[in-house]
This record gives structure tokens, sequence and C-alpha cells, in this order.
């Protein structure tokens, strides 16, 4: 076998490694997901077997941290095609500008930390205790992934961006996002179009819209359509987000040329 096919091998491993830990979970998330609602009840765990299943089948977790936990599967996905971004000319003037690096996977808890951090519009966050140690978990069987963006080194200067999300198979489904920067989310965002390209996912997830993700150019796909496409992204492999690669500027997004 040559690198290409060996790696090719490592990817359906891990891959099918991932569905035999989401096939033991005790819950059964596909029934539900199909049904005309949107919130889908409560109760279960978080433990990784029953995130990967839930996800798989188009459900995720998101409740305050006095509340049980409640499980969503949207009527309208919000999601985007990497392929489909078109950065504003706002934002490509930032990413000429700016001076910023842009790193994967090197800064997963300190990302997923600022992403809980109360916002200027409230005071509330989801992401409390259970769910960071729930996700980190995932991080560490390479099923979630974080993208950061760096002031200048990455970890000698201020980390002012990043976002992070869990990645099966070809489908990526986002988080959270944050900025200490102006448009330093806007820039991960990008960065994560950028990468999705060159390692073979298909379809970025948004879950619910918001007028931030339809600024950046994020879609609605009705319920049905999205579960037939996210059970042929789930099953096929693709190098994906996991591991650290070389460290990006924001100019490298000018230059895209996939």
């Amino acid at each position: 076998m040559n690198n290409t096919d060996n790696a090719i091998a490592d990817t359906d491993h891990a891959l099918k490694q991932l569905h035999r830990l989401a096939d033991a979970c005790a819950y059964n998330f596909g029934k539900a997901a199909h049904s005309g609602d949107e919130f889908l009840g409560t109760g279960a765990d978080l433990e990784p077997s029953t995130l990967l299943h839930a996800y798989r089948s188009g459900v995720f977790p998101w409740f305050a941290a006095d509340e049980p936990i409640c499980w969503w599967s949207p009527k309208e996905r919000c999601v985007m095609v990497p392929s489909a971004f078109e950065p504003s000319k706002s934002l490509m003037r930032t990413a000429k500008k700016q001076s910023w690096t842009i790193t994967t996977n090197q800064a997963f808890k300190q990302v997923i930390s600022a992403c809980s951090q109360p916002r200027s519009y409230t005071d509330d966050t989801w992401i409390h205790a259970e769910m960071i140690a729930a996700y980190d978990q995932l991080h560490q069987l390479s099923a979630a992934s974080s993208i950061e963006v760096w002031e200048g080194s990455p970890h000698t200067s201020e980390l002012i961006g990043g976002l992070y999300g869990v990645n099966i198979g070809a489908i990526f489904c986002g988080e959270s996002m944050f900025h200490r920067k102006t448009d330093a989310s806007k820039i991960a965002f990008w960065a994560l179009m950028y990468f999705a390209k060159r390692t073979g996912i298909e379809l970025i997830d948004c879950q619910m819209p918001n007028p931030h993700l339809l600024s950046l150019g994020a879609d609605t796909m009705p319920k049905a359509k999205f579960l037939d496409v996210l059970a042929c992204l789930v099953a096929t492999p693709c190098i994906g987000m996991n591991g650290a690669r070389q460290p990006i500027t924001t100019q490298a997004l000018l230059i895209d040329d996939i």
C-alpha cells in the first residue's frame, strides 16, 4: 500500500471506531429525530457514545446548567457548503490587514472555555462545566475539534477568536464561536471552510439559523433533507479536522485556490 492508501485505510478505521462507540449508546435518537418536533425531550447523559449517536442522528444537546439535559433537532437546519462560502469584502480587508495566525486543535479547552463566557446581550450560557467536560472527552477521541485565531504567534500571543464542533465522517457540526477582536470569529469560520475543502468535509452543520451565521453565507435546509444528507456524510471517511495542522496566516485565506 502507498501513503495515500494508508491514509484512506486509517480514516476508514477511525470512522468505524466512532460508529462502534455510537452503536453502544443505550438510547435511540434516530426515531425521535424523524418526528416533526424540534424539542425531543429530556434525560439520557453526555457520555461519548450518547453524543456520537445523537450527532449522527441529527440531534444535539442544548440546556442551561440548572436544567435537565435537553435534546433538539430543528425543523430548519442551518448549513453551509464549504465550496459555496464567499467572504465579504470587509472580511477580505480584515484578512489582508491583520497578521493573525490560525491553528487547529492546539487550544481546544481554551476555545470552548472562551465560547462559554457571557455575551454582551445575555449573562446566560449553555456551555457550562458539564458540557465542557463532555466535549473535551470527544476531543480526546478526535471527534471534536477547534480552530484558534491568535493575534500573533500561537500560545505566546492572545487567543482572539475561534470555534469548535463535532466531526463525524464528512460533516462538521459547529457548536459555538467567539471573538475578542472584531471579525476574529468570522476569520475562524472562513478558516473552517478553508480546512474543510482540504480535508474532505462536505457540509458544515450550523444547527440553528441566526443573523450572524446567515451573514456569513449559511443557508437553511428542511429537516427531512438534512437527515438524508447526514446519513450519507457520517458514513463517508475523510481526513476531517482531526489533529494539529501547520499554522497559516490570514493572508493564506486570500489565496485559497481550491
